[in-house]
């Protein structure tokens, strides 16, 4: 009876052996699992995180270059407004003139400057393009002589 007993306790403790084993690789391919996934969180985390830094950067330069927008659209209101005065300024002065009526020495003197600024200007740029000819000009004579060098190479 004790050897059936000690048959039956030995069966017992191969079932629970068996049953543990069992149980530990369950543990262990869930700890694994468990590995892989807080791996994964990890990676998703960080993504996360670089995304939202560039979502900051990207944010901030577009806050910057509203504002930058913000204040040219400022000057250039400004500047509409000063050029308003001044053809309003000159409307008036045109109807002054065509009425044979005599304007004022400022207003005189105003015209006079504003048109030896643009007189300027435009010297200014014919002296540029001068330049710019004077230089395509000895580009092509310099290329030139290169050809009739290479002409002269190639007949000898």
């Amino acid at each position: 009876q004790l050897r059936e007993e000690n048959a039956m306790l030995r069966r017992v403790v191969r079932s629970m052996q068996s049953s543990l084993e069992s149980q530990a690789c369950m543990v262990q391919r869930m700890e694994r699992q468990l590995k892989a996934s807080l791996a994964k969180e990890e990676r998703d985390a960080q993504e996360l995180r670089s995304f939202v830094q560039w979502t900051e950067r990207s944010i901030q330069l577009m806050t910057q270059r509203a504002l930058e927008a913000e204040n040219n659209v400022e000057k250039l209101k400004q500047e509409i407004f000063i050029l308003q005065g001044e053809l309003e300024s000159s409307k008036t002065e045109n109807e002054n003139l065509r009425a044979g009526q005599t304007t004022n020495p400022g207003a005189v003197k105003h015209n006079i400057d504003f048109a030896l600024q643009n007189l300027h200007k435009i010297i200014t740029g014919a002296n540029w393009s001068i330049r710019q000819l004077t230089s395509g000009a000895e580009s092509l004579h310099f290329v030139a002589e290169v050809l009739k060098s290479t002409g002269k190479i190639s007949e000898v």
